[in-house]
């Protein structure tokens, strides 16, 4: 996904030339997106070289003496590297016949869902995640691991967006135990709403949920 790519690299320059203190780590869900964004930064730093210096010393930065460069890593090798940003490549996508192939590599094979929380949970302060596609692109979500990522994209849309209250009931809705309570909850806000409304039409004031 080579937009996904030249995006995080403009955004890595944009950091660095901000000066941040915090360390920065790139996650890509397959080897070759990984190597498409190592490309994307050897091509932005080729044609910056202030960027090019930025981005040598964020490869190289120690704190304390403990190593917390910069990194470009995969699915399969980012398991126990942590940094403050993380900016995350999905790289799926439509092909160019618009089709959505459901073809997640890893992620659908057995597992696939562990090998999703190694890579959402690396993030210590803050997280960037670029996706080609939407949560209800995916459809094959019988499977675990695809039906894990489309519940991640839908709660980081839903914060994107700033719907707090979606978000959280994205997370409710993969918890067992509060899903009965959930459902029960949602019918009881419709009635209650419904019946709010039927009393404004007739003059009233009214409030719900209190």
């Amino acid at each position: 996904n080579v937009g996904e790519a030249a995006s995080i690299a403009q955004i890595v320059r944009t950091l660095l030339s901000g000066a941040t203190q915090l360390s920065i780590g790139i996650a890509a869900f397959s080897e070759a997106q990984q190597d498409e964004i190592e490309s994307a930064l050897d091509a932005l730093a080729e044609a910056d070289p202030a960027f090019a210096s930025l981005l040598e010393a964020a490869y190289a930065r120690e704190e304390d003496d403990q190593f917390c460069g910069l990194f470009v890593k995969n699915l399969e090798n980012i398991q126990g590297d942590e940094r403050d940003i993380i900016l995350m490549s999905v790289c799926y996508g439509r092909d160019a016949g618009g089709r959505i192939l459901m073809n997640f590599g890893p992620i659908n094979q057995r597992g696939g869902e562990k090998r999703l929380n190694d890579i959402f949970s690396r993030a210590r302060h803050h997280m960037v995640l670029l996706s080609s596609l939407r949560h209800s692109d995916i459809t094959n979500d019988y499977n675990d691991g695809a039906n894990a990522l489309k519940n991640f994209l839908h709660y980081a849309e839903s914060l994107s967006r700033g719907d707090v209250m979606l978000a959280c009931q994205v997370l409710d809705g993969l918890n067992p135990l509060k899903r009965k309570s959930l459902s029960l909850d949602q019918v009881s806000a419709t009635l209650a709403a419904q019946i709010a409304a039927a009393l404004r039409e007739r003059g009233w004031s009214a409030e719900v949920q209190v």
